[in-house]
C-alpha cells in the first residue's frame, strides 16, 4: 500500500512538470502510464521508516496543451524529497531556503527548483489540488536564460485549471509585495566558489482566512507576496496531505537534459552544489517544525542529477545533465 501511495505522488509530480511546458496557459489532460517496476528498498533513519525511490521510468507520458506542442518534450528528470502522502496526513505549509543560479540554457530546455504543497483528493488524478513556488529558468517562456521567481497551481490535476505565475485568475498579489511572480531574480549565485545568493520560500495556510499565502525573501526573512484564496480550492480548502521539495529539468527531444541546480553533483558540497536549507513543515498554528529525519527520495537518473539525504534540515542536489533518452 505504501509503495502504491508513493507511485501516486510521483504521478502527481509529473503533472506539475508537464504543466510547466505550456507557457503558462491552461492545460488539457495529462496521461501517465507506469510500465516498469520501481525498486523501493526500506531501511530505518532516525527512528521512522524511510523509503527511497531511486528509479522510475515511464512508458508513456502524453501531454496535450493549448499554446505549445508538449509532445516535442522528453520525459522530465527529477531529484526530490517528498512525504508519504497518506490520506490522513495533515500539512499546513512548507518552508525552505534555496540557492539561485544563472545557467546557460537553450530554447527547448528548462530547469526548476521549488517546493510544492498538494492534496490528492480522492486519489483520481483529476482531483489533485496543488500549489508550487520556487525559481526556474525557461527560455521558451521568458525569452531569456535567467532565473525567475514563479508559482503555479491547479484544482483538477491541470485538466482545465491552473497556470504559471499570473497567467490566469487565481493568485492575488499583495499590495507592496517585494516581487511579482515571473520577475527575474538578480543577482544570482556565482557558480563554483563565488558568493551564494539565496531565496527563502514559504507556502502557508492562514489560520484565520484559510487562504494559502506565498512568502518570498531574497537573502532575508520572507514576506508575503500574495495568496491563493481558500475558495479557489476543493481539497486544499482545509489542509494538504502531501508536500515535496526538489528540482526537475525538461528538454526538447532533440536536446540533452540541461543542468540542475548549480550544474554540479550534490557531493560537491557547500560552494559548489546547490542546496536546500532551513527545511520546515508548517503546523496548523503556523509554526515551523524543522525537518530533521530523512524523507523518501525520487531520482530519475543518478548519472545526470541527484539529491542527498536530509541532514540537520538541509540537503544538496543537482547535476550537469547531459542525459539523452
Amino acid at each position: 500500500m505504501l509503495r502504491l501511495t508513493l507511485l501516486g505522488q510521483v504521478i502527481a509530480l509529473c503533472l506539475f512538470f508537464h504543466a510547466l511546458q505550456t507557457k503558462g496557459v491552461r492545460l488539457c489532460r495529462t496521461i501517465i502510464e507506469l510500465k516498469e517496476n520501481v525498486s523501493v528498498p526500506l531501511n530505518s533513519v532516525d527512528g521512522p521508516t524511510k523509503q527511497n525511490m531511486t528509479s522510475l521510468k515511464s512508458n508513456s507520458i502524453v501531454v496535450t496543451s493549448s499554446g505549445q506542442d508538449s509532445s516535442s518534450y522528453d520525459e522530465p528528470y527529477f531529484a526530490l524529497h517528498q512525504t508519504y502522502g497518506s490520506p490522513g496526513d495533515n500539512y499546513y505549509g512548507l518552508h525552505a531556503t534555496m540557492d539561485v543560479y544563472d545557467l546557460e540554457l537553450k530554447p527547448g530546455q528548462g530547469s526548476s527548483t521549488g517546493i510544492w504543497v498538494n492534496h490528492h483528493g480522492d486519489g483520481v488524478k483529476s482531483s489533485l489540488n496543488a500549489i508550487r513556488a520556487g525559481w526556474h529558468i525557461y527560455p521558451d517562456h521568458y525569452g531569456d536564460s535567467h532565473p525567475h521567481f514563479y508559482i503555479d497551481w491547479t484544482i483538477d490535476g491541470f485538466n482545465e485549471t491552473g497556470c504559471i505565475n499570473m497567467g490566469c485568475p487565481g493568485f492575488v498579489r499583495a499590495n507592496g509585495a517585494v516581487i511579482t511572480p515571473g520577475d527575474v531574480i538578480h543577482p544570482a549565485s556565482d557558480v563554483h566558489g563565488g558568493h551564494i545568493q539565496k531565496i527563502t520560500i514559504k507556502v502557508i495556510k492562514d489560520k484565520t482566512s484559510g487562504d494559502w499565502w506565498v512568502y518570498y525573501g531574497f537573502n532575508t526573512i520572507p514576506t508575503g507576496v500574495g495568496y491563493f484564496p481558500r475558495s479557489l480550492f476543493t481539497y486544499l480548502k482545509e489542509k494538504a496531505n502531501h508536500v515535496a521539495f526538489g528540482a526537475f529539468v525538461i528538454n526538447d527531444k532533440t536536446l540533452p537534459a540541461p543542468p540542475m541546480g548549480s550544474g554540479s553533483f550534490p557531493h560537491g558540497g557547500h560552494g559548489r552544489a546547490a542546496s536546500f536549507t532551513n527545511l520546515q513543515f508548517i503546523d496548523q498554528d503556523g509554526n515551523g517544525i524543522p525537518i530533521t529525519a530523512d524523507l523518501p527520495k525520487v531520482v530519475t537518473a543518478e548519472k545526470c542529477h541527484s539529491i542527498t539525504p536530509i541532514h540537520h534540515g538541509e540537503c544538496f542536489y543537482g547535476g550537469p545533465g547531459g542525459c539523452v533518452k
